[in-house]
């Protein structure tokens, strides 16, 4: 049986701007690498809660708006995210009753997975391919996996 309940956007909106504010921020030198793709994990935790009100179309937005503000190939972080998310949307059942271990896993398996197809689209477009530590991002990100599907929990719960 089908919930008859409204989904609540405010709190979705809020934490993917809140997020893509976190991504144009600058930090240190020596804290750069080490950025986590919050936005992307934000887009993952609501397309794993509540896939129908954010979804794919959440991820493809956000990766728009990170195209335009990084400054990159049109559509390069909207396809990754979008890809990432459906992935995420389609594990979303397994992912829910999964230990926290294992979610950071999966989480981690899919932030490889959204760098590996930026780092296809960057080879392909001739774009300069970054070092090693755009692969420090998806092992942070794992790491604050159960930090940030905690706080975003009780963003939606309010």
């Amino acid at each position: 049986m089908m919930r008859d309940h409204r989904v609540r956007r405010l709190p979705m909106a809020l934490s993917a701007l809140v997020a893509l504010a976190f991504a144009v921020m600058p930090l240190p030198t020596v804290l750069d690498p080490f950025r986590p793709d919050l936005l992307v994990l934000v887009v993952f935790y609501w397309s794993i809660e509540s896939p129908r009100a954010g979804g794919l179309a959440l991820a493809f937005f956000s990766g728009l708006a990170l195209d335009v503000i990084r400054g990159v190939v049109l559509g390069q972080h909207a396809l990754a995210l979008t890809l990432m998310a459906a992935w995420a949307t389609h594990l979303r059942l397994r992912l829910r009753v999964f230990s926290v271990v294992s979610q950071s896993l999966t989480i981690f398996a899919l932030l490889t997975g959204y760098q590996f197809v930026l780092f296809w689209v960057d080879g392909a477009t001739g774009n300069p391919v970054t070092t090693f530590s755009r692969w420090a991002a998806p092992v942070v990100g794992g790491l604050i996996w159960p930090l940030m599907a905690g706080l975003l929990s009780r963003a939606h719960d309010r």
